[in-house]
């Protein structure tokens, strides 16, 4: 019977203690919903909604380990009737192992939340970035690798263990101070007289923190954008013996950085002292005041050792809570990442992806360039392209020439609508590119660039970059068409592994020529596309855009400064100041005089004429042709 009464008390106790829990870590919640940080703190938490299932388990095993050791930690403990001191021992230790192994349950379940709210985060990071303008990530490249990086897991770690760690503090501490009040409410009045001062300097330290990590994110960024920048030029750098430069410019990051965190450390400092002197001198007066209700009979002697352990009981709880990210002062450390992960994950791009119509990859029409004027948005006021006008028919090709900074790359850009221009437009079939969707007006421009950016892969899945479904017999077809000869006399052909620099300039740029020709494009653009090439590989290529041009199919724009290239274009537009200042086909520039045209490419046409003949030139730079005309 007494055995009986036992378990139908400790079952009460057991209910109460969870109930208590409950309603406590209820309050807290909604306590800090309402504070000024929530807006970000809810986003950080909707963070963890598709993993609520296994976050709830662990909060349950939680609740479960922390009751079992409440259990036993009454005020009178007393062997119940029937066990042995042994009995009751062996019994303690099962418990407790339940408990270890359900607070052993929680943690790992918190672990692999946190890291599936981490990766999960950095992919809609990762989507986010690439949907923005080029100019945004090329400006701050190293911050948006900072983000996805440092950022996501210091947010994930919010969402999860940090999180655990509070709910555990606010339970050690709310059972302690319910036992507390239960022996001597007076006694626990006196030593709550220390939480108002240390609450508001909670409130203070995490504001203070909150700005403080927002700032040392930012220098991590730029110190991650030193190395981004400096590393992948290694080649650069050594060959200009600028180790020691780029060593500074990175030391200057590192300081800035350390700096930052030196101020943390300072007020970190000074909040733990604060805090833990103002715990020393609390429990002072407790043995104090205590000593003198025990004098007066008022307590016990037990009385008082129970209330001293449950302060320590308290105490480590509310340490836990001052370093716990689920409260003020650590909160703000996720909350700052989380800021700039925000930041990110909610900008618009200004020249949005997916929005528009959706270009037929089969139609055809004539690319106009109507009244342009353009600046860069980071150099404002600075015109680079003005008033300009001129169009490329189906299957024509024109060559864009003009001296280093006359705007020649800049129509490219426009053409690829990586910039919008400040006046004017770019028409495609008499219509407005910016009516159509960007992907899909694109996916009718075949690429290839004076630099190519080859990526970590195969040969095969490189050329198929722009192109997934291709088959083999499309990818070797088009290697052929770009004079790739060398990809057969790899061991592993196609399948050969490649990095960014693990082949030659123009190894790259033939591979960069047979990607675009995969993608059957309605417009080849051309950024110096032969100039890695020797003579040999130049004609090959360039007889392979010739099968192109030949087809009519295909409107090609190039940027180019080699004669035998510019050659070949149908029509040749000169740029002069970001104004078109001559137009005509090859034979009426050379010829016209006062010509800007042969002006510009005088010291080529020179050496041209004093060439021996070459099958590897085209007709029209012959000598004896050159000797014609002139």
């Amino acid at each position: 019977m007494l055995g009986g009464n036992f378990l139908m008390k400790a079952d009460e106790r057991f209910r109460a203690a969870i109930n208590r829990k409950a309603s406590v870590m209820t309050w807290s919640i909604s306590s800090f919903a309402n504070s000024p940080s929530s807006s970000s703190f809810r986003k950080i938490v909707a963070l963890a909604k598709p993993e609520r299932k296994p976050l709830s388990i662990a909060v349950g095993l939680l609740l479960v380990s922390s009751s079992l050791i409440d259990f036993f930690s009454t005020i009178n403990p007393q062997i119940p009737l029937g066990l042995s001191i042994w009995q009751a021992s062996g019994l303690l230790v099962l418990l407790f192992t339940a408990g270890a192994a359900a607070n052993a349950s929680r943690a790992m379940l918190m672990r692999i939340a946190g890291q599936r709210i981490v990766a999960r985060l950095r992919e809609q990071m990762y989507a986010a970035s690439v949907r923005q303008e080029v100019e945004f990530i090329e400006k701050s490249e190293g911050d948006v690798i900072s983000r996805l990086s440092v950022d996501t897991s210091v947010v994930g770690e919010s969402v999860t263990q940090n999180l655990s760690d509070g709910l555990r503090a606010v339970i050690m501490s709310s059972v302690g101070l319910a036992a507390m009040f239960y022996i001597s409410p007076t006694l626990t009045m006196l030593m709550l007289v220390i939480v108002p001062p240390v609450s508001l300097g909670v409130v203070f330290y995490g504001r203070y923190l909150k700005k403080l990590s927002l700032r040392t994110q930012e220098a991590m960024g730029e110190m991650t954008k030193v190395a981004t920048e400096s590393l992948p030029a290694l080649r650069t750098v050594q060959a200009f013996n600028a180790q020691s430069q780029e060593q500074e410019k990175f030391h200057e990051k590192v300081m800035k950085v350390l700096q930052l965190a030196r101020k943390e450390a300072i007020a970190s400092g000074i909040f733990f002292g604060s805090t833990g002197w103002s715990g020393n001198i609390t429990l002072l007066g407790l043995l104090g005041y205590g000593g003198t209700l025990v004098s007066r009979g008022e307590i016990s002697v037990g009385d008082l050792t129970s209330l001293l352990l449950y302060t320590v009981y308290v105490g480590n709880g509310l340490q836990m809570i001052t370093y716990s990210i689920y409260f003020q002062s650590s909160i703000m450390r996720g909350v700052g990442a989380g800021t700039r992960i925000f930041d990110l994950l909610d900008r618009k791009p200004a020249i949005p992806p997916d929005t528009g119509i959706t270009l037929d990859h089969s139609r055809r029409g004539i690319v106009k360039f109507e009244n342009i004027r353009f600046e860069y948005p980071s150099r404002p006021g600075v015109e680079i392209l003005k008033d300009l006008n001129f169009e490329i028919g189906i299957g024509e090709s024109v060559a864009v020439v003009g001296r280093s900074g006359s705007g020649k790359t800049s129509i490219h850009s426009l053409l690829l609508r990586y910039y919008d221009p400040v006046s004017g437009k770019v028409t495609f079939d008499g219509q407005d590119i910016r009516e159509f969707s960007v992907d899909s007006w694109r996916g009718i421009i075949g690429v290839v660039p004076q630099d190519p950016i080859l990526f970590t892969g195969t040969i095969a899945s490189n050329i198929a970059y722009g192109n997934p479904a291709a088959t083999r017999e499309q990818i070797e077809h088009a290697a052929r068409e770009a004079n790739c000869e060398f990809v057969w006399g790899m061991p592993k052909g196609f399948d050969t592994e490649i990095g960014r620099t693990s082949l030659s300039g123009g190894q790259r740029q033939r591979l960069a020529i047979a990607r675009a020709l995969l993608k059957k494009p309605a417009i080849l653009a051309l950024d110096e596309a032969t100039s890695s090439l020797d003579a040999t590989s130049e004609h090959r290529v360039n007889d392979a855009v010739d099968k192109i041009l030949r087809s009519r199919q295909t409107t090609c724009l190039f940027v180019a400064h080699r004669l035998s290239t510019i050659a070949r274009a149908e029509r040749i537009v000169v740029l002069e100041d970001g104004r078109i200042v001559e137009s005509g086909s090859y034979r009426e520039l050379v010829n016209r005089e006062h010509s800007k045209f042969r002006d510009l490419m005088a010291a080529q046409l020179d050496a041209a004429s004093r060439q021996a003949p070459s099958w590897s030139q085209p007709p029209s730079l012959k000598p004896e042709a050159l000797q014609a005309e002139a």
